[in-house]
């Protein structure tokens, strides 16, 4: 990818992000149709705020921009929980439970980065799946399936261990390899389902495959919308978001059909049009929205530092 393809990418996901937080977890079908940024009432934030799913994605930048290890990840997961560093107004008004839960192990308890996730079941929401991305277009090149597989388990367990939420990781940035090397999403698909298979059936991660398998049914795209669960559970993010980039042409209506899905429209949003412009990377922003994305300055010098370091 060129420089101004990355900036694309994360502008994209940033702008997509900040449309989806006034429609959070409103059922669908319940609000007004969103077409343009608007004030969240329930988090009482203006316009073109945009969530701890780009705040975290900023911190994750930042540390692969300047080599940071693990705990250097950590920490400044826990500036942005407690100063409100890498936010839109310089305070957060949203934080996962687990990540949150994470943070306080690596800082309270003094737990060693990748112990610091959750392990249980329960703990299994898209927390990792939002800020994880950029983690594809550093691996964009890298040929060895394993190693991929090792990064994208180390960056998902710093805040959420359990299996489902490894795979789900794994999958999403297989998508996002293939896309960003050329292949369209069907192709991806089909390719990331031979390349899970071959790594996990037989692992302590089979079990879990299971739960994607509507990813990779034959007629996924053609699934009516009341099939599509569009909740914090990672499964259902990852489901919703594939679908949403395999049904629309364009990032933009790629990401008005995700906020209007009702749920977690913030992340799910953030996914699908990270999926939508890994396939059409010289898609600028909209520039109306990109000038309404509050903070855009601080945006904008993370992601030039990160491009100016990743791209071909």
């Amino acid at each position: 990818m060129t420089t101004q393809e990355i900036m694309n990418m994360l502008r994209w996901a940033a702008v997509a992000d900040a449309l989806g937080v006034p429609a959070e977890m409103q059922q669908r079908g319940t609000y007004p149709k969103i077409t343009e940024m608007q004030p969240s009432s329930f988090w009482e934030q203006p316009a073109g705020s945009w969530s701890d799913d780009t705040s975290m994605t900023v911190c994750l930048l930042e540390n692969l921009t300047t080599g940071g290890d693990y705990a250097d990840l950590m920490r400044r997961f826990e500036s942005y929980m407690r100063y409100g560093t890498n936010t839109p107004r310089g305070e957060i008004f949203d934080v996962g439970r687990t990540c949150a839960h994470a943070i306080r192990n690596f800082s309270v308890n003094h737990i060693t980065p990748l112990k610091c996730g959750d392990a249980s079941p329960e703990a299994n929401g898209n927390g990792a799946l939002m800020r994880i991305a950029p983690v594809a277009i550093m691996l964009q090149s890298e040929a060895d399936l394993s190693r991929r597989f090792k990064v994208a388990h180390d960056y998902t367990v710093l805040t959420h261990r359990h299996a489902r939420s490894v795979v789900g990781s794994f999958i999403y940035l297989e998508l996002l390899h293939n896309l960003l090397n050329g292949e369209s999403l069907e192709k991806s698909l089909h390719t990331t389902k031979q390349s899970v298979d071959e790594l996990l059936n037989g692992s302590e991660y089979a079990d879990e495959l299971m739960y994607y398998d509507p990813l990779f049914a034959p007629k996924f795209s053609q699934y009516p919308a009341e099939t599509i669960k569009a909740s914090g559970y990672v499964v259902d993010t990852l489901i919703a978001a594939v679908w949403i980039a395999l049904k629309e042409v364009t990032p933009q209506a790629v990401v008005l059909t995700a906020v209007n899905l009702g749920g977690d429209t913030d992340t799910v949003a953030t996914i699908a049009a990270s999926l939508a412009v890994a396939g059409r990377p010289a898609t600028a922003v909209n520039p109306v929205w990109w000038e309404q994305t509050l903070n855009s300055d601080l945006l904008n010098k993370t992601f030039r530092a990160f491009a100016d370091k990743y791209h071909a």
